[in-house]
């Protein structure tokens, strides 16, 4: 599935595709209404000012009209043209699991005698240092050094 809404469920774009229909048809009953009301006005000698006159700029208004629905319809293929030149996204990267190995807890400088039970003897000189312990699930899994590129400008020297 992709992470982006496909285009027939924009609803932008159909609003743009409806209402530059209804625009362009709109703009067409005006258009034509207004061209034979002048048309049989003037054919039959009774046209008025206004018949004549104002059916022109309303006329001109519903060709507007006409040419702005166009101009929508035009974008919305537009849209659509663009919409299938772009590659669809890849699927969204799903989060990591969570680890199930044991869980390390680490203790202080000085560590008490209940955590080192069971850990060995201390070693001469004193308690330990620095004690981990692990829960029962098992041993802690083993730290690995990162690799170090030899020809990276910035790595420490092997």
């Amino acid at each position: 599935m992709t992470s982006r809404a496909r285009l027939a469920r924009s609803i932008p774009f159909w609003i743009l595709v409806v209402g530059s229909l209804a625009t362009a048809i709109a703009g067409a009953v005006m258009l034509f209404d207004r061209l034979t009301v002048m048309a049989t006005a003037l054919a039959a000698g009774t046209a008025t000012g206004i018949e004549v006159y104002v059916g022109q700029v309303e006329a001109v208004v519903g060709g507007i009209l006409v040419g702005a629905g166009l101009v929508g319809l035009a974008l919305a293929l537009t849209v659509a043209s663009a919409r299938s030149l772009v590659p669809a996204a890849s699927a969204a990267v799903p989060a990591p699991e969570p680890f199930d190995g044991p869980a390390v807890h680490s203790t202080s400088a000085t560590a008490s005698p209940a955590s080192t039970a069971g850990s060995g003897p201390a070693p001469a000189g004193g308690p330990a240092a620095h004690v981990t312990t692990v829960d029962a699930a098992g041993p802690a899994p083993a730290l690995t050094k990162p690799r170090v590129d030899a020809s990276d400008p910035v790595a420490p020297p092997p």
